[in-house]
């Protein structure tokens, strides 16, 4: 679990791209997220999030990550077999219906995961007030994207305390007495949440968020060759999946409903 949480991110070259060039990253994968229905270009939106989260550095979290999303999708089909077995006449969930939305799950969680784990909080910041972002935005953005790694720190925290009190918290422990897991672990976290929430809205009230006065600094990092590198093929992503919905759109739509 150590090597889990490792400052992998810390040797990223991503943690030298500017705040802009990240946040122009996410924006762009939100929105196709969003615009794009096709299975194909759903594919190609995730495959280049995929290949940008793994210049992080950080194998082991994206394996727990995307081994959380794969539980949380299983529940889903479960429940859709089963809504389907007790009320047949609601016509359950196909795997396009489950495909997609999952697909754009991963895809943001790639891109949010390396704008949270390569910035930081004071560079966010003066990026976000230098576009003029209105406040009722500006604040929970900021806020949310500083709580990841805060929340990442109390999880591993959590889990080496349990570990010096002698719990064997691993895979058997929590195929065998899952419910205790649950108790030991999520309890905890919980409640760290809510103290790194109240922290962090104190630290922005300190910080003078809200007020009409200016408190971050305006002057920024330049544009460096690594940003326009990837403001390139960010361009060329783009291209690439407005392409892929308008012609490809239907492919696998019709095989994938016919699997049902």
């Amino acid at each position: 679990m150590r090597a889990l949480f490792a400052k992998g991110a810390d040797s990223s070259v991503l943690k030298f791209l500017d705040a802009r060039t990240k946040l122009a990253v996410t924006l762009a994968v939100a929105i196709l997220t969003v615009a794009c229905s096709g299975v194909i270009s759903q594919i190609v939106i995730f495959a280049s999030s995929l290949i940008y989260a793994l210049y992080l550095k950080r194998p082991g979290l994206l394996a727990v990550l995307y081994g959380l999303m794969a539980v949380m999708m299983a529940i889903a089909a479960l429940f859709g077999l089963l809504l389907e077995e007790w009320l047949p006449a609601m016509g359950g969930i196909t795997l396009r219906a489950l495909f997609v939305p999952f697909m754009r799950g991963l895809s943001m969680m790639n891109v949010v995961m390396v704008l949270a784990m390569t910035t930081r909080v004071e560079d966010l910041l003066a990026t976000l007030e230098r576009i003029r972002l209105p406040f009722c935005i500006f604040l929970p953005t900021a806020v949310m994207l500083r709580f990841i790694p805060t929340f990442t720190n109390d999880i591993r925290q959590v889990w080496e305390t349990l570990r010096i009190r002698g719990w064997p918290v691993g895979p058997v422990m929590m195929t065998c007495r899952p419910l205790l897991c649950a108790r030991l672990i999520l309890a905890p976290i919980l409640f760290r949440a809510l103290k790194s929430s109240e922290t962090l809205g104190v630290a922005s009230e300190l910080k003078g968020l809200g007020t009409t006065k200016r408190t971050m600094r305006t002057d920024g990092r330049t544009m460096k060759t690594i940003d326009a590198r990837v403001l390139s093929f960010l361009f060329v992503f783009t291209v690439l999946t407005v392409l892929a919905e308008i012609f490809l759109r239907h492919i696998w739509a019709a095989k994938i409903t016919m699997m049902h």
